[in-house]
């Protein structure tokens, strides 16, 4: 008995840990999708048409809000003020390894990632074959 509650406290403290290392500030570094079997990075073509993108920001709350910071990029401001409405009332939870990022009205419907976090990188990978998603925290 102590042996799974030593083990379920263990869990527990892991779980905890990655949420909160998961929280704060986000650049993504790169998007690797696949389309008719080849894969092409999304983020690079995004910076092809507007390199301001590179410094928008992805903002990982502890309050479970996910938003998109586009306030410091030096994008003009209708493209701004689109990106940030487009995550205005996204949400994130964590269960194991997966971060589900969804809407306030339905945080458990949305996009499911498996995910680690290694140093100053963190690596998403879709569940249901959205791609990966590399971030480095700022």
């Amino acid at each position: 008995m102590i042996r799974y509650v030593y083990l379920f406290i263990l869990l527990s403290f892991s779980v905890t840990s990655l949420a909160q290392n998961a929280v704060g500030r986000w650049k993504v570094l790169s998007e690797i999708n696949e389309y008719q079997g080849e894969k092409f990075d999304s983020h690079i073509a995004l910076l092809s048409q507007r390199p301001c993108a590179t410094a928008i920001q992805y903002v990982i709350n502890i309050d479970g809000t996910y938003r998109l910071d586009a306030s410091q990029s030096g994008c003009d401001d209708k493209y701004k003020k689109i990106q940030e409405k487009l995550y205005s009332e996204s949400v994130w939870t964590i269960s194991g390894n997966i971060i589900t990022i969804g809407h306030k009205k339905a945080p458990s419907v949305g996009q499911k990632y498996a995910f680690t976090i290694t140093g100053n990188k963190m690596v998403w990978i879709g569940t249901e074959g959205q791609g990966t998603i590399t971030y480095q925290k700022l």
